[in-house]
C-alpha cells in the first residue's frame, strides 16, 4: 500500500478529536442534539484549520446508523464518508466546477432522496470561485432546500461572497489554532508515529505552520522525510533556512551599533544560507517586541522567544526600540510590492543604523589668528560627524512654504461609492510613475520644513491614481487619518509634486479597507453592474 500522508493519517474521525475551534464543535453538536439543523452553512477561515473536515464530520453526525448525532466510525455511512465514497455526501471544488452548468447539473439532483443516510450533504469547498452567474442560479435552491439537504459552504475569503449568498446561510469563523494545541497534536502523532524528537524542533515546526494543524502535519511529514525518524533543532533549520535566535541578536547588536559593514556580510550570508528573508524580518518583529515588553515590564517569565541574558545585552532606548519596530513592520507591510525584497530589507538596516547613531552633533574648530593680511590665509579645521554627512545627503537644498502639519483636524472623507468611481477612472501610466518614484520619499525625512509629512507617506503604498486625487493604502490606521486631514493637503501635495511631477489631493484607506473595496469592485465589474463614471468634487 503507498505512504499516506501524516494530514491524512490523523485527520479526526470525531468532533472529540478536533484540535481548536471548539465554539464551532460545540455550537453544532448543540444544534444536533436540539434537532436545529440549518438548511445552510458558510465555513470560513484560514486555510489549514479543518473546514473541509468539519464539514465530513458533521456529515457522520446526520447520518450515522448508530443514531442521530453519533460518529461511531464503524457503520456502513461513517466508514463511506470517512473514504469519501458516500452517495449523499458530495464534496463540489468549486475552483473547478465553478460554472453555472455544474450548478444547474447539482439543483437537478438535490430534488432526489438521500440513497442511504437520513440527509444529503452537499460540502462546496472554495467557494468564492464560483462565477456570479452560478451562485445567482443556487440562490433560490439555497434559500429553500428540500427539508432532507444541507449545504455546506467552505471559504478562506467570505468577503467575496456575494450579500445575497451570506445572508442565507448560516457563518462560522474558523480561526488559527494555538501553538499549544499544535504542540500537543505534533507530540501526539510523533509518539504514535515512534518519532524521537526534541520539543524545540517541534516548536520551530509550530511556528512555521502559522495556526494550521494540516500545514504543521505537512511540514512534520517534510521534516521526517529530510532527518529521518529523529527531530532536532539544526535539521529544521537546514531544511527550512531558519536562524538561530542568537544569530539575529548578533544581527541586530551590529546594526544597532552602526556596523553597517558587518551587518551587510551578515545578511548576505543568510541568503547564501537560502534563508527566507520574509521569515527573518518577521522573527526580528518578535524579538523587538519581546525586548520592548522587558523595557516596560521587567519581566522576563513572560517573554517568548528572549532570555534574560539576552534581553540584557541589548542596550536601546525605549522610544527607539518603538521607531525600530515601526521600521521593520512597515518593512515586511512592504513586501508584496517590491521584486528585490533583500534590498528593501538592506534600507531598513541601514534606517535603524542610522536612528541608533548617537552622532547627532556637528564640531566646528576654527583656529583663532591675530591679524589677518590680504595675502596670508585663514586656516580652518573643520569636523563632521557621520550623522551630520548623512543629514547634508538627505536633506535637499529645497525650500518648501507648507504649513506645520498637524495631527488633528477636519477631514476629507472617501466612501466606498467614490472609490470604486475613482478605480473606474484610472490612470495606470501615472499611478506606475508615482511608484517609481515613491522611494524619492525618503530623501525628505530629514527636511525640517517637510519631513514630517514625507514620513507619513513613505509608511504607505499608492494604490489608485484618478483625475488630481492619489489614494493610498497603510497598514495604520492613524496614519491614514493623519493623511486624510485637510490642513495637511498643501503639504502632500507640494511633496509628491516633487517626487512626480504634478500634485494632487491625497486621501488614503487602510490596507483591510482597500482589499474590500477593490473586492466589490471586482464583484460589480464580474456581475455586469459598475456605475457610470461621474466627476468627483473633491479639490485642493
Amino acid at each position: 500500500m503507498s505512504y499516506k500522508a501524516l494530514y491524512r493519517t490523523y485527520r479526526p474521525s470525531t468532533f472529540n478529536e478536533v484540535y481548536g475551534q471548539q465554539h464551532i464543535v460545540r455550537t453544532l453538536t448543540n444544534a444536533i442534539k436540539e434537532n436545529k439543523i440549518a438548511h445552510a452553512y458558510l465555513f470560513c477561515g484560514p486555510r489549514g484549520t479543518g473546514k473541509t473536515t468539519m464539514a465530513r464530520l458533521f456529515a457522520k453526525a446526520l447520518n450515522c446508523e448508530n443514531g442521530f448525532g453519533h460518529q461511531c466510525n464503524m457503520c456502513e455511512n461513517c466508514k463511506a464518508i470517512s473514504e469519501g465514497t458516500h452517495p449523499d455526501v458530495i464534496e463540489i471544488d468549486a475552483a473547478s466546477n465553478r460554472g453555472i452548468d455544474d450548478i444547474r447539473d447539482l439543483i437537478n439532483k438535490v430534488k432526489y432522496a438521500p440513497i442511504k443516510g437520513k440527509y444529503k450533504v452537499y460540502i462546496i469547498d472554495e467557494v468564492h470561485m464560483m462565477t456570479s452567474e452560478a451562485f445567482n442560479a443556487l440562490l433560490k435552491t439555497l434559500e429553500e432546500p428540500p427539508s432532507n439537504v444541507v449545504f455546506i459552504l467552505a471559504t478562506t475569503e467570505p468577503y467575496k461572497l456575494m450579500p445575497t449568498i451570506l445572508s442565507r446561510v448560516q457563518r462560522y469563523d474558523f480561526t488559527k489554532v494555538s501553538d499549544k494545541d499544535l504542540l500537543d497534536n505534533l507530540i501526539r502523532v510523533c509518539d504514535k508515529e515512534k518519532i524521537i524528537y526534541n520539543q524545540e524542533a517541534l516548536k520551530l515546526i509550530v511556528s512555521l505552520s502559522d495556526g494550521g494543524v494540516r500545514d504543521s502535519l505537512s511540514l512534520l511529514d517534510q521534516a521526517i522525510a529530510y532527518s529521518g525518524s529523529s527531530l532536532n533543532v539544526k535539521a529544521i533549520q537546514e531544511l527550512y533556512g531558519l536562524s538561530t535566535v542568537e544569530e539575529k541578536l548578533t544581527l541586530l547588536k551590529l546594526v544597532i551599533s552602526g556596523d553597517v559593514l558587518s551587518c551587510s556580510k551578515k545578511l548576505d550570508d543568510y541568503v547564501k544560507q537560502g534563508i527566507d528573508i520574509k521569515r527573518l524580518t518577521s522573527d526580528i518583529i518578535e524579538i523587538l517586541k519581546d525586548l520592548l515588553i522587558y523595557k516596560v515590564t521587567k519581566n522576563t517569565s513572560i517573554l517568548k522567544i528572549l532570555n534574560g541574558e539576552q534581553v540584557s545585552s541589548i542596550k536601546i532606548s525605549k522610544d527607539k526600540l518603538s521607531q525600530i519596530i515601526d521600521i521593520f513592520v512597515d518593512t515586511y507591510s512592504q513586501f508584496r510590492f517590491v521584486s528585490n525584497i533583500k534590498s528593501l530589507l538592506e534600507i531598513s538596516l541601514l534606517k535603524v543604523s542610522s536612528l541608533c547613531s548617537e552622532e547627532d552633533k556637528v564640531e566646528v574648530k576654527v583656529t583663532q589668528v591675530k591679524e589677518v593680511q590680504p595675502e596670508e590665509k585663514i586656516e580652518i579645521k573643520k569636523e563632521e560627524t557621520k550623522a551630520e554627512v548623512k543629514k547634508i545627503v538627505n536633506n535637499p537644498s529645497e525650500k518648501f512654504n507648507v504649513p506645520p502639519f498637524v495631527e488633528v483636524g477636519e477631514s476629507y472623507s472617501l466612501s466606498e461609492e467614490d472609490t470604486i468611481n475613482l478605480m473606474l477612472q484610472g490612470d495606470k501610466i501615472q499611478k506606475n510613475k508615482i511608484i517609481e518614484n515613491w522611494n524619492k520619499l525618503e530623501d525628505y525625512i530629514q527636511n525640517e520644513e517637510i519631513g514630517k509629512y514625507a514620513n507619513v507617506l513613505s509608511k504607505c503604498s499608492p494604490r489608485i491614481v484618478s483625475q488630481n486625487i492619489l489614494v493610498l493604502d497603510t497598514n495604520f490606521a492613524h496614519i491614514a487619518n493623519k493623511v486624510k486631514i485637510k490642513a495637511n493637503q498643501k503639504g502632500f501635495s507640494e511633496l509628491i509634486q516633487k517626487i512626480c511631477g504634478k500634485s494632487y489631493v491625497v486621501l488614503a484607506l487602510t490596507y483591510q479597507e482597500s482589499l474590500d473595496r477593490v473586492q466589490k469592485f471586482q464583484n460589480l465589474r464580474q456581475a455586469n453592474k459598475l456605475p457610470a463614471p461621474y466627476p468627483t468634487n473633491i479639490q485642493l
